[in-house]
């Protein structure tokens, strides 16, 4: 506990008495009750006691000093759910601030709610993680959006494993790390590989599959080096890999279509593209699904560049530009033409 802290839970020993305003209490980053009982919503709750520290959610200092908890024992299945996560009603409580204008108390909230969506691992997608620099950008504030992006987008590849669990973002080398000391603790030498529909041509031939990492097996293949050495078989790769127990000749696993299948017929199989021409044809669509979000990305940059910097020819909503883009229409490439005499980049 910080000093700050320490000198807060002296003057707050008491924080479990009546308050004098809404207030949401949390343990290890659970909420478990809400003052009053017949609030309906919780992210207008002016203080904040967590771990039997007393925050006023209005107060600069305070709001700085909201240490980051051990999120232990969260059940989002039960009680308040993800809804009375900690780091969601910091992100809820940071709308509403904005809201009623205190954007320095948003801001401070915002600032650091990466590091709480980190240690909580509630699935969070990386568009999640990025809410603030989204935020700044429609702003047009251009510079802290992308030094922001920077900031969560390096500390995104550096996050490690939590709560012996694992969450979205691609940490494959300290998954595989983990994999392979609990094959050592439970004294397995196998790993199984997932399976799905939608994947290229070389995880194709290595999905669906039991393998030996020691490669000492006589019945199952070894486990590819890159697979051992980076946790995935390319980057992007978005298979799963899991501790196997050979019990003996009718163990299963499941193949791509989500059936059951013989754990050593389907590890036998020759190592080649077995995908039908409809699976060639989704795993190209979902290639371009990808490049359209990652389009959407850039659209979005130029778009709000333009807004601020040339309000009077700008369209009047993000949909309307993207639009007018596809299109390739007279109107846009006169667009086009004028931003990029402003110096804003077209892509």
């Amino acid at each position: 506990m910080s000093l700050f802290s320490k000198i807060k839970s002296v003057f707050n020993s008491s924080s479990d008495d009546v308050p004098d305003a809404q207030t949401i209490y949390f343990k290890n980053g659970e909420m478990y009750k809400v003052y009053p009982t017949d609030k309906e919503s919780w992210y207008d709750a002016r203080y904040l006691v967590s771990d039997g520290v007393k925050y006023d959610l209005e107060n600069l200092d305070d709001l700085r000093c909201i240490p980051i908890p051990a999120f232990t024992n969260i059940d989002i299945m039960h009680g308040y759910g993800i809804t009375g996560s900690l780091e969601y009603v910091l992100r809820m409580k940071a709308g509403n601030l904005r809201r009623k204008g205190l954007l320095k108390e948003s801001n401070s909230i915002l600032e650091r709610i990466h590091l709480f969506m980190g240690a909580a691992d509630n699935g969070y997608q990386e568009k999640d993680f990025l809410i603030y620099s989204h935020l700044l950008l429609k702003e047009g504030h251009f510079e802290e959006s992308a030094k922001y992006k920077a900031i969560v987008q390096s500390y995104l590849k550096t996050l490690r494993v939590c709560h012996n669990s694992f969450s979205f973002y691609n940490r494959a080398k300290d998954v595989m790390d983990k994999l392979l000391s609990d094959c050592r603790k439970y004294n397995t030498d196998y790993i199984s590989m997932s399976a799905h529909l939608a994947c290229c041509e070389e995880c194709n031939k290595l999905q669906g599959r039991v393998y030996s990492i020691s490669g000492k097996s006589k019945i199952f293949p070894k486990l590819p080096d890159v697979i051992r050495e980076t946790g995935k078989v390319h980057d992007g790769c978005g298979h799963n890999f899991s501790v196997f127990f050979y019990t003996g000749k009718d163990d299963t696993i499941f193949d791509k279509n989500g059936n059951s299948v013989n754990a050593i017929k389907s590890s036998q199989r020759p190592f080649k593209d077995d995908r039908t021409a409809e699976e060639k044809k989704n795993y190209l669509e979902h290639l371009e699904q990808l490049q359209k979000e990652k389009q959407k990305d850039l659209d979005e940059i130029e778009y709000y560049h333009i807004f601020y910097e040339l309000p009077e020819i700008a369209p009047k909503s993000f949909g309307g530009y993207r639009r007018m883009k596809n299109a390739q229409t007279k109107n846009f490439l006169k667009l086009k033409d004028q931003a990029i005499k402003h110096g804003i980049s077209i892509s």
